[in-house]
């Protein structure tokens, strides 16, 4: 029964994660849903029991991933200013 409702917020959570990515047009704010994003889906393999498919997720999705991604907005960021 709880194992049920815990599913169903995480996939509420994950969809209402994934509109709000949708719509936003601010790159931060879209980069911090993803990491987001990825922290509520390593939740949902942790239901599922899926343990080390969860651990990866964490480490990589929302990890390494929205590090990378923060770090090549700030240089994007960095070459638009720089030009004329």
């Amino acid at each position: 029964m709880i194992e049920t409702v815990v599913d169903i917020v995480l996939l509420a959570f994950l969809a209402i994660t994934a509109i709000a990515i949708n719509r936003i047009r601010n790159l931060f704010a879209v980069i911090m849903l993803f990491g987001i994003f990825s922290l509520f889906s390593a939740g949902v393999f942790v239901v599922m029991d899926a343990a080390d498919v969860a651990f990866t997720e964490a480490a990589i999705g929302a990890g390494i991933s929205t590090v990378l991604m923060l770090g090549t907005l700030a240089l994007v960021k960095n070459y638009n200013e720089a030009r004329p």
